[in-house]
């Protein structure tokens, strides 16, 4: 099974596994909400591929820089 890792924010690829057997508890989905499933897990039974939300170093740096801005424009 192919478990692909993709930034949700800027599309790039962060990561690629190739796991012969899929353990959700392995990768630690077995803890998400349903919500948090729906919104971070897809799924493609043609490619047999799993793919996986998430941010990637970069833009959460990004986020980071942004964070004081944001914070003054609200207050």
């Amino acid at each position: 099974m192919r478990v692909v890792y993709r930034c949700s924010r800027c599309g790039r690829q962060i990561a690629e596994l190739h796991l012969p057997v899929l353990s959700e508890a392995a990768l630690g989905l077995d803890a998400l909400t349903p919500e948090e499933r729906a919104d971070i897990i897809s799924f493609d039974a043609a490619a047999e591929t799993v793919s996986l939300r998430s941010l990637c170093d970069r833009c959460v740096e990004g986020l980071e820089m942004d964070a004081p801005l944001a914070w003054r424009r609200v207050h």
